[in-house]
C-alpha cells in the first residue's frame, strides 16, 4: 500500500478507501496440497501429496537441496454466505508466493503480514489455490559446499566469510523453505470509520 499526503485535493473521481475488518471466523485450508518443482536446481525433485502445509525439506533427498520455486495446490469449497471481501491469509511463508485463485493472478506477498485480497477472484463453491513458493539458495549453497563443487568463480573480489576466511556453507544447518501457514481465509464485512 501506497500512501500518498499533500495539500491538493483528490480526484472527484477518487474511491473512497473501504474499511474492512473481520465477519466471522476464519476458515482454515488444511486439507490435501499438492506439491511439485517447478524451476530451479541443482535437480527438479519429485512431486508428493501432504496433508497441511510443511517444509518441503521435510521430503529429504534432492528437496533438501533445491533452490527455486514449487507450486503448492490446494482446493477448497467456498461456502454460501456474503461477505464484502475475502482475505487469504498464508501465516508463514518461506521465501516469498505468487498467488493465484482459480488460475488468476492475485499478486506476490513477500513480507510480513502474508496476505491478499482475494474476494474478487472466489467463485460460489469448489476453488484452487495455487501459489508459487520460492525459497532462498541456502540450501543449495550448503549442498555445493558439502560436494565440494566449485562454485565461487567470482574475478574481481575476495569471497571470504564475516571474518574473512575462506567462506564455506557446508556447516550451515538446513533451512526450512516453502509453506507453514497455517492457511487461513477470512470473510471480511465493510465498517464505517
Amino acid at each position: 500500500m501506497v500512501v500518498r499526503a499533500g495539500h491538493q485535493a483528490l480526484p472527484k473521481n477518487q474511491p473512497a478507501w473501504r474499511y474492512l475488518t473481520p465477519a466471522r471466523e476464519a476458515m482454515e485450508l488444511a486439507g490435501e496440497w499438492k506439491v511439485r518443482a517447478v524451476r530451479g536446481g541443482p535437480t527438479l525433485p519429485p512431486a508428493f501429496t501432504q496433508k497441511g502445509p510443511a517444509s518441503w525439506t521435510d521430503q529429504g533427498g534432492d528437496w533438501e537441496r533445491f533452490a527455486g520455486t514449487a507450486r503448492f495446490e490446494t482446493e477448497f469449497s467456498l461456502p454460501a454466505t456474503e461477505s464484502a471481501d475475502w482475505l487469504l491469509d498464508l501465516r508463514e511463508v518461506r521465501d516469498s508466493a505468487r498467488v493465484f485463485i482459480n488460475g488468476q493472478d492475485a499478486g506476490v506477498v513477500w513480507s510480513l503480514p502474508m496476505q491478499r485480497n482475494i474476494g474478487a477472484l472466489l467463485k460460489p463453491g469448489k476453488n484452487t489455490l495455487t501459489l508459487e513458493i520460492t525459497n532462498l539458495a541456502a540450501n543449495r549453497i550448503r549442498d555445493l559446499d558439502r560436494r565440494k563443487v566449485d562454485w565461487k568463480i567470482m574475478r574481481e573480489i575476495n569471497f571470504v566469510n564475516i571474518n574473512y576466511r575462506p567462506f564455506d556453507a557446508s556447516a550451515w544447518d538446513l533451512t526450512p523453505a516453502g509453506l507453514f501457514g497455517p492457511v487461513r481465509l477470512v470473510p471480511l464485512r465493510a465498517v464505517s470509520p
